[in-house]
């Protein structure tokens, strides 16, 4: 199996010349594997476990929807993705995302904490094959 995952970044404002490219990969992946999903995160982490280990390298995507129910109200507070002992390796503003290979060796784990109230968040991941 493939997943290609590309990244394009274009930039008129911040710098004198204008700043446009694309990156494209093709990665192999294999099981286990997590189909695109929504969770609404609280400020309790460990309620939120949405990768079980990283003792493999596997490729995750984690999004801030902005909303604190899916159809609700928006919302401002900051989603954390953390390892087990709530060490933060990410801050996701409303809107947000991030898409990582992530592989410490470890059987550890990786969660969703909300800074404050709730947070929905749509997420990933694929195992490297």
């Amino acid at each position: 199996m493939a997943l290609i995952p590309t990244l394009t970044l274009t930039d008129t404002t911040t710098y004198s010349d204008d700043i446009s490219f694309s990156v494209t990969d093709s990665l192999t992946v294999a099981s286990p594997a997590q189909a695109l999903s929504l969770v609404t995160v609280t400020t309790t982490g460990g309620n939120h476990i949405i990768l079980p280990s990283v003792d493999a390298k596997r490729y995750l995507y984690v999004k801030h929807l902005g909303v604190a129910t899916l159809g609700g109200g928006a919302v401002t507070t900051t989603l954390a993705v953390e390892t087990a002992d709530d060490t933060a390796v990410m801050t996701l503003a409303a809107g947000e995302f991030m898409f990582a290979p992530i592989h410490d060796g470890n059987a550890t784990l990786i969660q969703l904490q909300a800074s404050g109230s709730t947070i929905v968040a749509e997420y990933a991941y694929w195992t490297a094959g």
